[in-house]
């Protein structure tokens, strides 16, 4: 006690500031707690610290505190609604008021999970056991369908479908007077009332209730915890945009946030880059319905569509819309000559038409070369070069070149009033069997004898062998269906691996000679379903039809049209460059409830959030997220009654 004081202890001695020396330095203590020099210029500087925290906090009432000149009260969701989707927590995300709101989200072990399923199905069915002696009818329906929920739940868990989760949702709310704090607390009670939504203000816990509810990622209330299924879940996080919608253009669906419609403009390039988009969903999301939807409201705006249906699915609103269902099969008298070769307006880099027309002989060959790719299954660059060479001087011994005259004869025929009439018919074009001819000619030279073998695999598409469907001249009753709102190919009942491939190539390539080309003013869109048949590695010739299907995707816009590519298989869809450029060209991509195989490729794609995988993995049919660039919002695939109808009745007809 009567000890000197050590040196170290003594308060430092104020010394004068020398004239011309420099400013004195001040410590003072940082976010990290480390000393932080300042100059005496700085003294009074508000930190980080001093700007994050309030200038003060009134813990001594148990039903409230005061952070600074505001009065906060805290609460915890104590009650949920029984069917949790996405949504049910609007009222909270959109309450005008200032509120802060905490998500907590603790994993919960499987087996601790399910011994705890286990238990409150004991604990219910002895409930129900009791109701059943008393004879409480409304009591037994209801304890029936807890029990009946929670084993679906249980078997859920144990096969891996669902994961079970602690959650807890806390907020804080914000008032400038206490008054106006327990009006709004009333409010906020009564909104959430209606949502089957109950608060209950963390009372004599306000302090630890009031910090679990700030970004500490950290909660002071562990025993206020409830169970979610990852379902559940996905409905608690606001991830998406509130609003995606467009002035004018097609309704796509409603906003499942806001119960607002979702307009996209799929024609106005000051909106959208292109009119390409892509559908994903696994069987039974609802994305052959999604896409007919979208072809019915696209036809009122005056577009039309071809479509291009691997599994027979289009029949019904083809025939609704007065469209035209041409089927593609061995036994067909619908015949599609691969070799057709049409004019087109030439248009500038801007997709604008210059007035001329034009014969791309190049861009056909090369189309060729993909078909011939296809069918050989694989060619080297030396057999490309040379079946290239031979498919360029056919066109030319047919009289064809650049000049769209030369499609055409230049007989002119006397009409009935003695006119001279030059009727436009067009030449007959080659066939399957004069390339094959032809081919073998070229393949006689001792130079080309690479080609001998590409000969010999051809053989069997030629007419009269296995695959000779493709050996003819157009139907006649095909020019029938030009201006047919909606013209759809049913390749279903081609072979799987194989010839449905070549005949969705075949089909798409025929859209492309004979739709997309012509009249540049018309609206239009090419739905490919199932494209990965298209891109899968697994299908002969892949490499082929996945770059005609990019190329595709590239260059109808400047045709004043749009790609549809839907598919199941996201994963087989992308697993290739060509795929990849496809989704990165599509200005819309929708996804639908998605495969456990095919989720992790869908985010690592597009860069989802949690809550968007989460939302894909469990979502309902007809449920969808909309992707726009860096937007997104979710929304649900709505028809009225009509549509449905039309989209779904039984009676369909098709041209063979």
């Amino acid at each position: 006690m009567g000890k000197k004081k050590d040196n170290a202890a003594e308060p430092a001695k104020k010394k004068k500031k020398k004239k011309g020396a420099p400013e004195e330095k001040i410590t003072v203590l940082g976010l990290d707690e480390k000393p932080v020099e300042q100059t005496t210029l700085a003294t009074g500087v508000p930190t980080i610290k001093d700007l994050m925290a309030p200038p003060s906090i009134d813990r001594s009432n148990p039903d409230y505190i005061k952070v600074g000149n505001k009065y906060a009260r805290n609460f915890i969701i104590a009650g949920y609604p029984k069917m949790i989707a996405v949504g049910w927590a609007d009222s909270i995300y959109n309450y005008d008021g200032d509120l802060d709101l905490a998500i907590h989200v603790n994993p919960t072990d499987e087996r601790n999970a399910l011994d705890e399923l286990t238990n409150k199905i004991t604990q219910f069915e002895a409930q129900l056991s009791t109701e059943l002696e008393k004879g409480s009818n409304r009591n037994i329906t209801r304890l029936q369908n807890q029990i009946q929920e929670l084993y679906a739940e249980r078997q859920k868990v144990e096969q891996n479908y669902i994961s079970i989760f602690g959650i807890q949702m806390i907020m804080n709310l914000y008032c400038q007077s206490l008054d106006q704090l327990n009006k709004e607390t009333q409010l906020l009670d009564n909104s959430l009332k209606g949502r089957k939504i109950k608060l209950m203000p963390t009372y004599l816990q306000m302090d630890q209730g009031y910090k679990s509810a700030l970004p500490f990622g950290k909660s002071w209330l562990p025993k206020n915890y409830r169970n979610f299924s990852s379902e559940g879940l996905t409905a608690c996080f606001p991830f998406y945009n509130a609003e995606i919608s467009h002035a004018t253009g097609v309704f796509v669906g409603v906003n499942l946030q806001t119960a607002t419609p979702i307009y996209i403009d799929f024609e106005d390039r000051r909106v959208l880059n292109n009119g390409n988009v892509t559908v994903f969903g696994c069987a039974g999301s609802g994305k052959t319905f999604l896409v007919s939807l979208l072809t019915m409201r696209s036809a009122l705006k005056q577009v039309r569509t071809v479509i291009i249906d691997p599994e027979g699915e289009y029949r019904t609103i083809t025939q609704s819309l007065g469209g035209a269902t041409i089927v593609i099969a061995p036994d067909s008298t619908s015949l599609i000559n691969p070799f057709d070769i049409e004019e087109e307006d030439e248009v500038d880099d801007d997709g604008r038409p210059t007035g001329a027309k034009i014969v791309k002989i190049n861009e056909k060959v090369a189309d060729l070369l993909n078909l011939i790719g296809v069918m050989c299954g694989t060619i080297d660059n030396e057999q490309r070069s040379l079946i290239s060479y031979v498919i360029s001087e056919l066109y030319a011994d047919f009289g064809f070149t650049e000049d769209p005259s030369s499609l055409y004869l230049d007989n002119v025929d006397l009409n009935s009033r003695g006119e001279f009439v030059h009727h436009g018919r067009k030449k007959a074009m080659p066939t399957f069997s004069d390339f094959h001819k032809k081919l073998e000619q070229v393949a006689q030279n001792d130079s080309n004898k690479c080609l001998v073998n590409v000969a010999n695999a051809l053989r069997m598409f030629k007419k009269g062998g296995v695959y000779g469907m493709f050996d003819h001249q157009t139907s006649q009753s095909l020019q029938n269906f030009k201006e047919a709102p909606v013209v759809t190919f049913d390749v279903s009942q081609l072979e799987e691996s194989i010839l449905r491939p070549i005949g969705m190539f075949i089909a798409l390539n025929w859209a492309w000679e004979k739709f997309a080309k012509k009249n540049i003013k018309q609206k239009k869109r090419i739905v490919c379903d199932e494209a990965w048949m298209l891109t899968n590695k697994n299908m002969v010739g892949h490499e082929f039809t996945a770059q005609f299907l990019e190329t595709t995707s590239r260059r109808i816009r400047k045709r004043n049209g749009g790609l549809l590519v839907a598919s199941q298989n996201f994963k087989e869809f992308s697993d290739n460059p060509q795929g990849q450029a496809v989704l990165t060209n599509a200005s819309v991509n929708i996804f639908l409830k998605q495969n456990s195989t095919d989720i992790d490729d869908v985010q690592e794609t597009f860069k989802l959030s949690d809550g968007e995988r989460n939302f894909l993995s469990t979502a309902k049919k007809g449920h969808f997220l909309l992707k726009m660039g860096q937007e997104s919002t979710v929304g649900f695939a709505k028809a009225f009654e009509y549509e449905k109808y039309l989209i779904e009745k039984k009676t369909i007809s098709a041209v063979s």
